[in-house]
């Protein structure tokens, strides 16, 4: 009975476990989320251009690119509890920035120290993996992508209906509010986290020359779509940022207590996820971004388009993160029997053939189903994010968990700066005369390009399916080989 009574117990300290790092995720994604919607009426608030109010989602980006990684080692030598809840009090201040001085530059802050919260997903996977049963550790991490998915459409609704109710702060108040009871959670439910690694220190170098090096790398990408390949708002900056991560690179291989230990890339295992990361992010996972709004929004009678308002598209938008949240954890279910590896060959051959779907006459002009592609996507991207995730947690040691997912983090981000410019780009190849909108000749190079990359990454996925079941056969080769224990031995 007492055997019985400490499982329910334990089983219940999961449960509960898990709803908080799922609320911690959703308060992080509602902080990024929460100005998409509302960047033109901000705009005309300021009175700032759309090119200067981009800026609060820019320095939102540049700082959590930065976060990600040194907070995920922060986390892996001190204690990942400790540094969520630090994340957390500087969000919850960036907030109220915002909501006490209500000016552009108070923004402007308050939009730099939430960008900290980008940080948060590292250390979530690493809490889970330390806390939770080795079996629960992929289906938490499913639940905690289809959070995200969930939370960004709800989170640009919630402000656009504050907004549209002439309280832009509000939106700020609800993300305050979300971090302060993360927090209260965070101290009070996060069993305290072990230092994974004893005796090491800050290699402070290394962390002040990443952040402005990967910070400068992508403000040249987010700069590429718009401003194309030859200007030098592009290549200025990504060619410092080039320069700096090299430096870095040099640095990290040398240093005893790096930031980042490269030198686990030295594992075919790993490099392989991520070649993987960087490959989705080029043709998948970016073409997402651009797939919904030129489809769902350009008028109907042209090559492309369905012809629906914007309104109708945040309702798709609002259903397909509702089914993708139902969804998802069958790619946790997968990777715990078979293996991340097989959820992202699953994801990715769905990537395949939405985008074969898409280049047909009906994928293009037919209503219904256009939809059931674009709610495809959605599920699609949701189970090849989580199998990054899980891809890391099986592929590394457990004490640089949340420092390689922060570095997937940032390498998925920046293949997808590059990826977004390039499908855009070929949409623009070919155009309708008077307009922008693509004909269908661009329409089909484009759906060509991110089938032929998704291959490419499929092949490179299915390899990963190889060589894991290869791992299990050999364990279970080794743990049979083992010698049964003595009879003596057994008596003891």
């Amino acid at each position: 009975m007492v055997d019985t009574f400490s499982n329910e117990k334990r089983g219940s300290a999961a449960v509960l476990l898990v709803g908080v790092l799922l609320l911690v995720e959703a308060a992080g994604i509602f902080e990024h989320t929460m100005v998409l919607g509302a960047l033109p009426f901000l705009s005309d608030h300021f009175g700032v251009d759309l090119a200067g109010i981009s800026w609060i989602i820019t320095i939102f980006v540049l700082v959590g690119a930065a976060s990600a990684i040194v907070a995920g080692r922060l986390g892996d030598m001190y204690g990942r509890k400790r540094v969520l809840i630090v994340l957390l009090a500087i969000s919850l201040v960036g907030s109220l920035v915002t909501v006490v001085f209500e000016s552009f530059p108070a923004l402007l802050v308050g939009r730099a120290l939430q960008g900290t919260s980008a940080g948060i997903i590292p250390l979530l996977i690493g809490i889970a993996r330390e806390s939770l049963p080795k079996e629960r550790v992929p289906m938490t991490v499913a639940l905690l992508t289809a959070t995200a998915t969930i939370t960004a459409g709800a989170g640009i609704m919630v402000a656009g209906i504050l907004v549209d109710a002439g309280w832009w702060v509000g939106m700020f108040v609800v993300a305050a509010a979300l971090c302060a009871l993360c927090l209260l959670l965070a101290i009070t439910v996060v069993p305290r986290s072990r230092s994974t690694q004893p005796g090491a220190r800050i290699d402070w170098f290394g962390a002040i020359l990443f952040a402005p090096a990967i910070g400068a790398m992508l403000l040249g990408l987010t700069a590429l779509r718009g401003a194309g390949i030859t200007s030098p708002a592009v290549w200025v900056p990504v060619g410092i940022g080039a320069v700096g991560l090299a430096v870095w690179v040099w640095w990290e291989l040398r240093t005893t207590d790096p930031l980042v230990n490269l030198r686990l890339l030295a594992q075919p295992a790993l490099r392989r996820v991520m070649l993987v990361i960087v490959i989705g992010g080029l043709a998948p996972l970016s073409a997402t971004t651009i797939l919904g709004p030129v489809l769902v929004l350009s008028p109907a009678g042209m090559p492309v388009g369905l012809g629906l308002t914007a309104t109708t598209y945040g309702l798709i938008s609002l259903l397909a993160a509702g089914i993708t949240f139902a969804l998802t954890p069958i790619a946790g279910v997968i990777a715990q029997r078979r293996g991340a590896a097989t959820s992202m060959v699953v994801g990715l051959l769905m990537f395949v053939g939405i985008f074969v779907g898409l280049a047909t006459p009906a994928g293009r002009q037919f209503v219904p189903f256009a939809l059931v592609l674009i709610v495809a996507a959605s599920v699609a991207n949701a189970f090849v994010i989580s199998s990054i995730y899980n891809l890391v947690v099986e592929v590394v040691p457990a004490e640089s968990t949340s420092e390689y997912t922060g570095v997937s983090q940032v390498a998925r981000n920046a293949s997808i700066a590059i990826g977004t410019a390039v499908t855009a780009t070929i949409l623009s190849l070919s155009t309708v005369p008077e307009t922008a909108l693509p004909t269908e000749s661009s329409w089909l190079w484009m759906s060509g390009y991110v089938i032929a990359v998704t291959i490419v990454a499929l092949l490179v996925a299915i390899s990963m399916l190889v060589g894991h079941r290869r791992r299990v056969a050999e364990a279970k080769g080794l743990l049979a080989a083992e010698p049964a224990p003595a009879a003596g031995a057994a008596g003891a």
